[in-house]
């Protein structure tokens, strides 16, 4: 068997096999915009779910309340004693209507409380009025107390009566009636008063028909301006 010097009795490596390199590109481009939408939507649930928070906190602390309002009122109506929401009550009561020619008249009363449930007739504290006469003059009343009966359309007034009359009549009596309807006025307690023509007294007055008229009834005395007792 011959050797040849150059021979090469090395053992021989497995051959080499090409190494590929891969380039990545950008990871799921596609993606990219949905996932800006998802953040806008997170960042949108941080700032809404904290104030749903506090409005939910919120009702439960108001909640015990809110629902016993109802109990509350229930309990001052029941408290009330049973004729009390019977008779009707204002204040600063106003009352409007029409005589029979169609002129207007006008009440008003610091407070008006009907007097009986159903009856009609109103209590007045502090009652001022006024209206037009048949011929259309004009009358404006008070007293320290009235009554106004609806149905009838009268008012009866009672205590420091104080009547003035277009034609500067002015009378003071504590008593005095007067009908809506025809504007007809009467006293029947003594009156003391003052007119064109001077004093007037006497035990009652009237003042009828047009209302250019204002007269003193029973035991009167007048003083005319500029003269003596008459």
């Amino acid at each position: 068997m011959t050797l040849h010097a150059d021979s090469d009795l090395r053992p021989k490596s497995p051959p080499r096999r090409p190494v590929i390199r891969l380039r990545r590109g950008p990871a799921h481009p596609a993606r990219t915009g949905g996932h800006h939408r998802y953040s806008r939507w997170v960042g949108t649930l941080r700032l809404v779910l904290p104030a749903m928070a506090v409005v939910l906190l919120g009702l439960v602390v108001a909640w015990p309340q809110l629902s016993g309002t109802e109990e509350r009122f229930q309990l001052e109506f029941a408290k009330l004693a049973p004729g009390a929401v019977d008779s009707l009550s204002m204040v600063n009561a106003r009352f409007f209507g029409l005589n029979h020619r169609n002129q207007p008249y006008t009440l008003t009363a610091d407070v008006a409380t009907e007097d009986e449930p159903g009856s009609g007739v109103i209590v007045l504290d502090a009652p001022k009025g006024d209206f037009l006469t048949n011929g259309g003059k004009g009358v404006y009343v008070e007293a320290r107390r009235g009554f106004y009966r609806q149905k009838q359309q009268l008012l009866e007034l009672r205590g420091e009566v104080a009547l003035y009359h277009e034609d500067g009549y002015e009378l003071h009596t504590e008593k005095a009636d007067i009908d809506l309807k025809t504007s007809d006025v009467t006293g029947t307690a003594p009156v003391t008063g003052n007119g064109p023509q001077g004093r007037i007294d006497g035990t009652g007055f009237r003042i009828l028909g047009k209302g250019e008229t204002v007269m003193v009834t029973g035991q009167s005395k007048v003083k005319f301006k500029g003269a003596g007792s008459k």
